[in-house]
């Protein structure tokens, strides 16, 4: 009969150690399929406004909008390929508690839960599914202008 091994203090931190490192690459790994968001606010009449002058055809940016109130959402600024801007949640009516978003691969936005994709021509259509969720917005000259309440009315989606 062979003895038994003592499990010892340094085990259960090597253990601890182990699984922590698993779970930040995890975390790592999840989020490596998400475009880099730049963080934008209200001014002080409640409004958002993003410059998109040089924003080019078939390309979208992804913003974190985040008020005074601690309140987070994400959303996407892009050109579709003829031109035109679309605004959206980076999210969908069918999963959004995932938080998993959506990828941007050429012409279209791609679900990154589902993968399934959805042309820039047909985000402000208000389709719904697996779709962005349409983000009302107005444009002057260069500029997308969203209010806050527009903004927040999506928070929904990211709670």
């Amino acid at each position: 009969m062979c003895p038994m091994r003592r499990f010892r203090p340094l085990h259960a931190i090597l253990l601890i150690v182990v699984v922590m490192a698993a779970t930040l690459a995890a975390q790592k790994w999840m989020a490596s399929g998400r475009a880099s968001t730049t963080r934008v606010g209200p001014d002080p009449e409640g409004l958002v406004r993003i410059d998109v002058a040089d924003l080019q055809p078939s390309n979208v940016r992804f913003f974190r909008f985040l008020n005074a109130g601690n309140q987070e959402v994400r959303f996407l600024v892009g050109r579709d390929p003829a031109g035109g801007l679309v605004v959206a949640f980076d999210a969908s009516e069918n999963d959004f508690k995932r938080h998993r978003g959506f990828r941007h691969e050429g012409d279209w936005l791609v679900n990154n839960k589902c993968d399934t994709a959805t042309r820039l021509t047909e985000v402000n259509s208000g389709k719904s599914g697996c779709a962005p969720a349409p983000l009302a917005f107005r444009v002057d000259g260069t500029t997308v202008v969203l209010a806050e309440n527009d903004i927040l009315g999506g928070w929904r989606f990211f709670r």
